[in-house]
């Protein structure tokens, strides 16, 4: 049967947030066993114990330990194991819990550097999906190879090659146009939608064409990520929902497009953008408090962006944005930026300490 490494690669992440350990077999045949921390429960780590022989370690990256360390770390993982089994709570606690004992969530813990290559790439697939990038995981210790493999297989986990994430689906130019269709809005009744479709990502994208801007030599474009709380709810913690309304009222008048990005929180989605909010109520800001979770403090790409304009054979664009990275991103996909044009809008006082965080950390043109 025909199989594709790529998909199945993208499967095993569908594995991990469903609760379930996987397999991957290292060059020398042997195999770690690993599962999500986030997402995993007593009856898989039971499991895997039973299968590998061994004890489970934690593993997360530097910016979480030194969240739960209240201490500088160098090194880019490290593996916490315990003196007795720990339960799935301890490992949520560990890995993505927002309300901790710092003094206490350590103790009894031996702590070590996870140096392999494998965990760490798969670790940076897992941001990307929106996964807490923490796993638990154990190296088998059989001394028959193949009585393990077969262990393994009997029990139905998925198995992979250790070589089969060394190659990131998200750089991958993988989209399709899927449909174009007219969508009157209030702002403009002369507006469509086209949806593309991405072969190794479950997102839904796509742009919004005002006054047949798709047909300009060169469209006023804005690349907008999508927030929940702020373009359907008007939060006042932000000034997302502000900014689409006003970028598609300047859409509305000249013509261009809108890519609507499903980037929530910089890309770690809604649920984990929430658990920051938790976090930046307890003092952090917008940045900590993404790295406080283990994730990047922005995380968007926009690859995908540069691909969606590419297939609407738009290569030039004046783009709407305060923010110097999206500019760069565009043109190293090979997007021509003729023009930026700056993006001001009002904001309530909820807001103020979030723009100074954009401003002063993020390099924004504010």
């Amino acid at each position: 049967m025909y199989k594709s490494k790529k998909l199945e690669v993208f499967h095993s992440i569908l594995e991990l947030k469903g609760g379930n350990p996987i397999a991957i077999r290292l060059a020398d045949g042997s195999h770690i066993l690993l599962s999500s921390s986030e997402h995993a429960n007593d009856y898989t780590l039971e499991l895997m114990r039973k299968i590998s022989g061994s004890s489970l370690s934690v593993v997360i990256n530097k910016d979480r330990m030194e969240y739960i360390s209240s201490k500088a770390m160098k090194e880019l993982l490290y593996s916490i194991s315990f003196s007795d089994n720990f339960d799935s709570e301890k490992c949520q606690n560990v890995s993505c819990s927002v309300i901790i004992d710092k003094e206490k969530i350590l103790n009894g813990a031996t702590i070590s550097l996870e140096k392999n290559k494998t965990v760490l790439n798969l670790l940076e697939l897992m941001k990307i999906n929106h996964i807490i990038p923490s796993i638990i995981i154990c190296y088998t210790k059989s001394s028959n190879q193949n009585i393990q493999n077969k262990t393994i297989l009997d029990t139905g986990i998925m198995v992979l090659d250790y070589i089969d994430f060394f190659n990131p689906l998200i750089n991958e130019k993988n989209l399709t146009l899927l449909s174009r269709t007219s969508v009157p809005i209030l702002m403009c009744k002369e507006t469509e939608l086209i949806s593309f479709r991405s072969k190794y990502d479950s997102s839904d994208l796509f742009a919004i064409i005002l006054k047949k801007g798709d047909k300009q030599k060169c469209p006023k474009v804005r690349v907008h990520s999508q927030c929940i709380t702020g373009d359907l709810l008007d939060s006042l913690k932000c000034d997302c929902g502000s900014q689409l309304k006003s970028a598609i009222k300047m859409l509305s008048l000249s013509g261009g497009i809108l890519l609507y990005m499903p980037q929530e929180g910089r890309n770690i989605g809604l649920l984990n953008k929430l658990r920051t909010y938790e976090l930046q109520s307890h003092g952090l800001d917008t940045i900590d408090a993404n790295l406080a979770l283990g994730f990047d403090s922005d995380q968007r790409n926009y690859v995908f962006a540069s691909e969606m304009l590419r297939l609407l054979r738009v290569n030039e664009v004046k783009l709407i944005t305060n923010n110097p990275d999206k500019c760069t991103q565009l043109k190293n996909g090979g997007i021509k930026v003729k023009e930026t044009i700056q993006l001001k809008v009002d904001v309530f006082d909820e807001a103020k300490g979030y723009l100074e965080t954009k401003k002063s950390r993020s390099g924004h043109n504010l």
